[in-house]
């Protein structure tokens, strides 16, 4: 494969900021089709970003052009288009999370599987340098042992508004769905398999079945408590923030889910600090993701983004929401 030509489902804003623009600074990467289901507007997306080829869903699946089917769709209909894109013989990218839950994410890896070909999840995020430090740091044994870990992704109240699709119960919304999935998939790769504990949700009057904010306490495998807030409804400036503590020292991060958006981390032992650093600038997680698809479907290594792997996340959030005395998407 001497470049990997994609094709996008969804014709949202999502698929320009992770996809197109991106692509343009990744070297043996190509976008070059989307699909929408009105194919009014796949035209007028390909016509702004210069697109050759836009049509509905089945066009982009049946294009004999395109290796990758990145699907930029609600989470709900990721399982439908997912599998039908790989069983039309393309690899497939699902925008986060992989699915609404454990049971049809499942059906997507199995369905890579069943077809020989690659479906990831993207956490684009895991690939930027900034993330690949902070995981380092935690396990270099700087910290001494956890603790506990404070996570908080909370987006600011103002930009989850009546209309949005991350409140409509249909199209799997939800505050855990759509950041807290990012710190399921963080404690996971930094210190191995949670479990939930508990959790508590403040659910949308509109819509019962969404949670505006959810407060859950997941056990690591040490026995250490890690304490997870996923919420549409934070303050004026919001937080993508971790806070390890140690029996030795303190970690603390921002912006960890867009490492560049001036990401920082800091670890201190009493008023000694022992790392300061900030996220290179001009570094971009989505390019970052792109570079290292194009790695693996070259060589057919096992990436951290695999299907697979993203199963197991979703089934967490599944364990979320049940003890929120909410049902899993």
């Amino acid at each position: 494969m001497s470049e990997l030509r994609i094709g996008i489902l969804g014709a949202g804003g999502i698929a320009e900021r992770a996809m197109v623009e991106p692509s343009r600074e990744v070297e043996g990467v190509r976008v070059v089709a989307i699909g929408a289901r009105d194919p009014g507007r796949a035209h007028a997306f390909a016509e702004r970003v210069d697109l050759p080829k836009h049509g509905d869903y089945q066009a982009i699946l049946s294009d004999p052009d395109i290796d990758l089917v990145y699907l930029a769709l609600p989470p709900i209909t990721h399982a439908e288009w997912g599998v039908r894109a790989l069983e039309a013989g393309k690899h497939v990218l699902c925008e986060k999370p992989l699915s609404v839950n454990g049971t049809t994410a499942a059906a997507i890896a199995d369905a890579a599987e069943a077809t020989r070909r690659r479906a990831f999840v993207g956490f684009h995020y895991r690939l930027h340098g900034f993330t690949q430090r902070l995981i380092e740091v935690i396990s270099s044994g700087v910290l001494g042992d956890v603790r506990r870990v404070d996570i908080d992704f909370s987006i600011p109240h103002f930009v989850v508004k009546p209309g949005n699709i991350r409140l409509d119960g249909d199209l799997g919304g939800g505050a855990v769905m759509d950041v807290g999935c990012y710190a399921v998939d963080l404690l996971r790769a930094a210190w191995g398999e949670p479990v939930v504990e508990s959790a508590t949700a403040a659910r949308y009057d509109a819509d019962p079945r969404i949670d505006l904010r959810t407060d859950a306490v997941l056990r690591l495998p040490s026995g250490a408590p890690a304490h997870v807030r996923a919420s549409f409804i934070g303050d004026d400036e919001g937080a993508m923030s971790l806070r390890v503590d140690g029996t030795r020292a303190r970690l603390e991060a921002t912006s960890v889910i867009v490492p560049q958006w001036g990401a920082t981390l800091r670890v201190t032992e009493g008023d000694e600090v022992l790392v300061e650093e900030k996220a290179a600038e001009g570094e971009n997680s989505y390019a970052r993701q792109l570079e290292h698809l194009v790695a693996v479907l070259k060589d057919g290594s096992p990436s951290i983004l695999d299907a697979e792997r993203g199963v197991g996340t979703m089934r967490i959030v599944d364990d979320i929401y049940r003890a929120a005395g909410l049902e899993p998407r």
